[in-house]
């Protein structure tokens, strides 16, 4: 969602990573770097990591998704009869149609220790065997504000004039993303569709190769559409959201140069994350577009390898 930081406060151990790495060509990975000097570990460094003390207390910057982007978005899943996933300040909105549909929302809260924040927007008849109100797919008020509260009656018939059974979602305000859930074996079928609905073509990649411009390409896109991991969703954000921007708008803020920042990751939305770190580091089981922009790759797998301060 950008980045979003309320306050918070918590000591940072400084020590060293201890994990197992196989080399891999980064002569040509790099194009996204910090000028800054790295800072000396004596004297009274600034970075508040080598101080051991963290301290954030503002948001550093959020971009969301513009209106029409959202609309758009909305009835492009619609169409794909697939559920969308509406994020607005903490809370997840979702239209849920069918007992497939509702068992990606639980699927994905589980996954992200979200369940508590879904807001279903309809008043579902889904036949299931929980006795759990939330489970069986009723309506979730209870967790929401009620300033922020959920439809009252069942819609049934979604087009532009209700933004496709996501009208109480869109009056609160812009999405910080979309996130549009679907089968995995229609994942990169979908991912394609989106892309090109979107922003008119199905390149949102950045390689290596000519990085520069396709990063002032991607720029110039309506939205930053990503290949979700595990994959079962698509993510769309602002064209300018991702976590490389979050990363260097957070060390910027604290006064951490890039260089001493290590990034690991696995999925596409790690992709930037990595190029905009000192050091990028991907999974043994990473996608391969990753691996071909990391500097390292590790010799195991996110089950086999610990990462430890």
């Amino acid at each position: 969602r950008g980045l979003r930081i309320r306050k918070s406060q918590s000591d940072v151990g400084v020590g060293h990573t201890t994990t197992n790495f196989s080399s891999s060509d980064s002569s040509s990975r790099r194009c996204t770097r910090s000028n800054t000097d790295p800072l000396p570990l004596t004297g009274n460094p600034t970075n508040p990591f080598l101080k051991q003390t963290l301290e954030i207390s503002h948001e550093i910057f959020h971009n969301p998704l513009s209106p029409s982007l959202t609309l758009k978005t909305l009835a492009l899943a619609h169409s794909l009869n697939c559920v969308t996933n509406y994020y607005h300040d903490h809370h997840i909105y979702a239209v849920v149609r069918n007992e497939n549909q509702l068992e990606l929302t639980r699927r994905y809260g589980t996954l992200t220790g979200s369940k508590e924040l879904y807001c279903y927007l309809n008043d579902l008849n889904l036949n299931t065997n929980n006795n759990n109100g939330e489970e069986k797919g009723e309506k979730v008020e209870e967790d929401c504000d009620e300033s922020k509260s959920t439809t009252t009656t069942s819609m049934t018939y979604y087009d532009e004039r209700n933004a496709y059974g996501y009208q109480k979602a869109v009056e609160l305000g812009p999405p910080s993303k979309l996130l549009i859930l679907c089968d995995t074996s229609k994942l990169d079928e979908i991912t394609s569709l989106v892309r090109t609905e979107l922003n008119g073509t199905n390149n949102n990649t950045i390689t290596a190769e000519n990085c520069d411009a396709q990063q002032q390409q991607q720029k110039q896109q309506q939205a930053h559409v990503i290949r979700g991991a595990p994959p079962f969703f698509v993510e769309i954000l602002h064209p300018t959201v991702h976590k490389g921007e979050g990363l260097r708008r957070l060390c910027q803020s604290l006064s951490v140069p890039l260089e001493e920042v290590i990034a690991f990751g696995d999925g596409d939305n790690d992709l930037e994350f990595l190029q905009m770190a000192g050091w990028g580091v991907a999974m043994k089981n990473a996608r391969g577009v990753l691996k071909e922009v990391a500097d390292e790759v590790t010799e195991g797998s996110n089950d086999e390898v610990s990462i430890k301060w």
